[in-house]
């Protein structure tokens, strides 16, 4: 049986990743001039708490007891990706939602190379996310969106 410092540990690193991806996707998208709408910091906070606890909760269960889905981790970004959907239904459509599961896995991903000492797959990380975000700043101001 898993444990539920175990949940609480996963808890604090989704929202610490969310939060973050939130905090970068805002800026990210003041940088390349797209009208990102949030809804003030206090409900935004919210949202991101119970996302992240709902992706924390089906994380824990995948990782204690299917530890070899790894197919299945994609379960909680689509539930993230549901809860950001529906709470922001009429300012957000798929770019805001790919941007905002891509900073996400960016940031876990470095943040995991960092913690393992997997100094130069952070860097292939970090220039890597770079380039893709250039790219789609190419492209969203290419087709004004």
């Amino acid at each position: 049986m898993p444990s539920l410092n175990q949940l609480l540990l996963i808890w604090a690193l989704t929202f610490s990743t969310l939060a973050a991806a939130l905090v970068l996707l805002n800026i990210y998208c003041d940088l390349i001039d797209y009208g990102l709408e949030l809804l003030g910091l206090a409900n935004e906070t919210i949202i991101a708490g119970l996302a992240s606890l709902v992706e924390a909760t089906a994380l824990w269960l995948l990782i204690a007891y299917v530890p070899g889905a790894v197919r299945a981790m994609i379960i909680p970004a689509l539930i993230v990706a549901s809860i950001y959907k529906l709470t922001h239904v009429e300012s957000w459509n798929r770019f805001e939602l790919i941007l905002l599961l891509l900073f996400q896995i960016a940031i876990g991903a470095l943040g995991a190379c960092l913690v393992a000492g997997q100094f130069r797959s952070a860097m292939v990380v970090l220039i890597g996310f770079s380039v893709l975000l250039a790219l789609i700043a190419l492209v969203a101001k290419s087709f004004d969106l």
